[in-house]
């Protein structure tokens, strides 16, 4: 439990260390797909999607404007909460 709340930590810190918006999830579960970096998105487009314990795939974070995915900071098979740091977002 104590390496889970020193990883979500330093992903916080990392998260507001790099330039570019954090997109948080809104919907908590394990992750079964997301964009990739380097992908053009429009706002609202669908960014990270997780498997909740009553769907297998549910959109968990969406894009809260038009730009450029610049890092993913998850990967498929992560555990994801309400709030967690998902991706980075640049112009």
């Amino acid at each position: 439990m104590r390496s889970a709340v020193i990883l979500l930590a330093a992903m916080w810190v990392l998260a507001a260390a790099v330039p570019g918006e954090v997109v948080r999830a809104t919907v908590g579960g394990v992750v079964v797909d997301m964009v990739r970096e380097g992908e053009v998105v429009e706002e609202g487009a669908p960014l990270v999607w997780v498997r909740t314990a009553t769907k297998p795939r549910e959109v968990s974070a969406r894009a809260p404007r038009a730009g450029t995915v610049l890092e993913v900071l998850v990967k498929v098979g992560d555990h994801v909460r309400i709030g967690d740091p998902v991706v980075r977002l640049g112009p």
